[in-house]
């Protein structure tokens, strides 16, 4: 399995094809542009040819492109016309004119098979970038490891030893993986110039949603360490803008997922503790302490937890990274009534697009028989959490539920504990 980011570049495919039904074919043509238009592949699904190809990818890798690419285009197609079509050994390649709304107009090819599926498509000039998405981390094998972090409004700051300078970093175990902040990359204290490559540049002509891969030399994060490592980069500018901080990227769950992870907000620091080693740290360190035992299910790498509002049960993910807590807006009305304080906020999001979205105390929220009051909720759209890492929640905890007592969660035994 790889991760992929497409970057648009100077590469164009030319292949030809044939099929047996040209109305058939010239409908997927329409589906394509409907797939385009809802930034969702899914519906073309059924008509790629099992060896479907894109941008020199193929099966599962070509598909994931696909996807992706759909995604995060950011494009609407405004027309498109068929401009020649080709017969050749038992292939059909259409080509089509098609016009977007910001790039302009590009050729796109189709090419399919005899049983019109479609086998290549070609809808712009792109380049595939592709990451192992097994990140080689060299461990800490210190049993107890203490960090301290500052809050930045809601969020855990940590240092990082990036190519030997100490560098401010997100705690965010809803992040996959390491991410680095793109707007630091071209300084030669942070990136390693020769990786940067020349078709990374701005606007449509640039990367798609400000996504690319670069390598690190060094990357130390208390003793945890990638060496030689592509690392994925996002522009998350506008984040440093609204946290007034200068942000080099995000810690995710790659880095800290062996370890059990105990958040102490009062005391500002996280301890991460070698899972082998928790009984004997509970026998210590907590053993006057109360605790409260919270099973958790690990659905892609969120843990997801089950929580009781009005006598209904709910699944939230845990994300350190979450400011507050949040819930899918379509659980307003049904949550109406247990809601008090409700007002319009506003949302930035990591598209840097700002929404308004309802926000409001949950006025009781009980987590394995644990109560919390006047929890601070924003209700908004979390289908494209559900979507993109194949999950089912209804909303988030964070800053909000883990501050409230010292919260530890290990991901090797599957539970989170509230300590009291």
């Amino acid at each position: 399995m790889k991760q992929i980011i497409m970057l648009l570049s100077m590469v164009f495919f030319h292949q030809t094809g044939f099929t047996q039904d040209i109305d058939k074919c010239n409908e997927v043509v329409r589906i394509t542009i409907e797939a385009i238009n809802n930034k969702s592949s899914q519906v073309l699904e059924p008509y790629l040819a099992s060896d479907f190809k894109i941008a020199g990818q193929s099966d599962k890798i070509a598909k994931m492109v696909l996807m992706q690419l759909f995604t995060q285009l950011g494009e609407t197609v405004k027309s498109y016309k068929i401009k020649s079509s080709e017969n050749e050994n038992n292939t059909l390649t259409l080509l089509y004119a098609i016009e977007y709304d910001k790039m302009g107009l590009k050729n796109a090819t189709f090419i399919f098979t005899s049983d019109n599926k479609l086998q290549e498509l070609t809808l712009f000039e792109m380049e595939v970038k592709t990451m192992d998405s097994e990140t080689k981390v060299e461990k800490n094998n210190k049993d107890i490891i203490k960090i301290p972090f500052k809050m930045v409004d809601n969020l855990i700051i940590v240092d990082v030893l990036l190519n030997g300078e100490k560098r401010n970093f997100l705690l965010d175990n809803g992040s996959p993986v390491v991410i680095l902040n793109s707007k630091h990359i071209t300084k030669t204290d942070t990136i390693n110039k020769k990786s940067i490559s020349s078709s990374s540049s701005k606007g449509v002509s640039g990367n798609i949603s400000g996504m690319d891969i670069e390598k690190v030399d060094a990357f130390d994060f208390a003793g945890i360490k990638l060496n030689n490592q592509k690392i994925l980069t996002l522009d998350i500018s506008h984040l440093e803008k609204n946290l007034k901080t200068e942000i080099y990227g995000l810690i995710g769950y790659v880095l800290i997922k062996d370890y059990d992870i105990l958040f102490d907000y009062d005391k500002k620091e996280i301890t991460l503790i070698n899972p082998n080693f928790y009984e004997r740290y509970k026998n210590n360190e907590l053993l006057n302490m109360n605790l409260t035992v919270v099973p958790f299910e690990l659905e892609s790498h969120i843990p997801v937890i089950k929580a009781t509002i009005d006598k209904k049960e709910y699944s939230f993910g845990v994300d350190c990274g979450a400011e507050s807590n949040l819930m899918d807006n379509d659980l307003f009305t049904q949550l109406n009534s247990c809601l008090r304080k409700v007002r319009t906020d506003t949302l930035l999001g990591a598209d840097k697009n700002k929404k308004e979205v309802q926000k409001g105390e949950i006025k009781k929220m009980f987590i394995s028989g644990k109560r919390f009051n006047k929890v601070q909720t924003l209700l908004n759209d979390v289908s494209h959490l559900n979507e993109g890492y194949k999950i089912e929640i209804d909303g988030l905890i964070g800053f909000e539920i883990l501050s409230k007592q010292i919260t530890l969660i290990s991901y090797k035994r599957k539970e989170m504990i509230f300590i009291e």
